[in-house]
């Protein structure tokens, strides 16, 4: 299954060595707290199976995948929670653009309509890391925060699974970690490959080359007929790394942090023309905007800061044409200093590793490039605003196997 950002249902589509696949990022804003309604069949979409080798392995999957889903949560419950994760990055950012944002948290509360809607849209979320919480296997992160003091239950709380209904037993804390854990790790980590996928499609000499690659890293490295990539694969994958880092300088997932200044900052404003230098104090206490979108695309710290350039990370030539490179803080996609994402050394690893099991399998082209031999450049999506950074509309792309062998 590979996440993205629909919630439009797909029916698998079977051709010859070749099937579809298809990203949109519409907001649903049905009511989806109402228990009676199937809403949206699901926000994920399938890498539908190229080669039916046999009808029994594929209904034993199938088997086997709703076994899963029923062994964790109902299926209504995951459809809502996909829908709300979706939908609540749209809400978050509609309250840090608003009034609501500058006043304090108990006049949003009790006077906005916005936190209505943000509370509906919360419970599928907050059930389904109650689920996680009370359901977390030894030695995954969730338990092992479950059995510290910080993030333990009260003595009075008793958590029940009966009826397959979680009651309140988990933690604030434990929850809010959870929430985070589930909702960051899933919605950026499939906005990065959804951009990185689409840069891919539209530069078929980089997707062949990153093919090449991890192909022959996993040949030499292989062991057996199972394909496994690892963490140490992946370290040997270089342009892999630089394809990574160059999708997420033109796409950072995160366009701009918000921090809250501790004291007083000077900014230095040289003007060359006029042999002037201005200083303008940001005050502490001030919120203080970095806009990490046009950092990654200012023309003073990167040569052709618009155009994909993978090469730029590991060609020598390249990198010290860019001095974005090596002044620290120019390049910051999970942001930086002591409140940078606390998630970034799993998800280096995690893309890495996606990326190359599905490049190493999966073609990727972008329609339009057929029919029309046009610049790349021109034919990229725009940025669709959110708590994280979509293409706008989704992507459409035709995805073929690599071998005619595999599936």
């Amino acid at each position: 299954r590979f996440i993205t950002h629909d919630h439009t249902p797909l029916q698998p589509q079977r051709h010859p060595q070749q099937t579809r696949l298809t990203m949109s990022n519409e907001i649903d804003t049905s009511d989806y707290e109402d228990e009676g309604s199937t809403g949206p069949s699901s926000s994920t979409t399938s890498l539908s199976s190229l080669d039916d080798d046999s009808d029994h392995s594929h209904e034993k999957t199938k088997k086997e995948s709703e076994n899963s889903k029923e062994n964790f949560a109902p299926p209504n419950l995951l459809q809502s929670y996909l829908q709300s994760v979706t939908h609540i990055r749209m809400i978050i950012l509609a309250q840090s653009r608003s009034i609501w944002f500058l006043l304090p948290r108990w006049v949003y509360r009790t006077f906005s309509s916005l936190y209505q809607e943000e509370e509906r849209t919360m419970g599928p979320i907050r059930d389904f890391a109650k689920r996680a919480c009370v359901r977390a296997q030894p030695g995954s992160p969730l338990h092992m925060l479950r059995e510290r003091p910080s993030h333990a239950p009260s003595s009075s709380a008793k958590i029940s699974a009966q009826n397959d209904k979680v009651n309140d037993g988990v933690s604030k804390s434990l929850l809010d970690e959870a929430i985070t854990l589930l909702f960051a790790g899933q919605d950026t980590s499939a906005a990065t490959l959804s951009w990185t996928l689409h840069l891919l499609s539209l530069y078929p000499d980089v997707q062949m080359r990153l093919a090449e690659e991890v192909a022959s890293v996993l040949d030499h490295e292989q062991t057996s007929s199972d394909l496994f990539i690892t963490k140490k694969g992946v370290s040997n994958m270089k342009f892999l790394d630089a394809v990574v880092k160059e999708a997420m300088r033109l796409y950072p997932v995160a366009p701009f942090v918000v921090r809250k200044l501790a004291y007083d900052v000077p900014v230095v404003d040289d003007d060359s023309k006029n042999n002037e230098t201005s200083v303008t104090v940001l005050p502490e206490g001030a919120l203080a905007c970095v806009w990490i979108y046009g950092l990654h695309r200012n023309k003073e710290l990167w040569d052709r800061p618009d155009d994909f350039v993978p090469d730029r990370w590991i060609n020598p030539n390249l990198s010290k044409r860019d001095a974005g490179q090596s002044v620290n803080g120019a390049y910051m996609p999970f942001a930086a200093g002591p409140r940078n994402c606390v998630g970034q050394p799993l998800a280096q690893v995690i893309l890495r590793v996606l990326l190359a099991r599905i490049v190493h399998q999966y073609k990727f082209t972008d329609p339009r490039l057929e029919k029309d031999e046009q610049d790349p450049t021109s034919l990229r999506k725009d940025m669709q605003a959110g708590f994280t950074v979509l293409p706008s509309g989704g992507v459409r792309l035709r995805v073929e196997s690599r071998y005619e062998d595999r599936s």
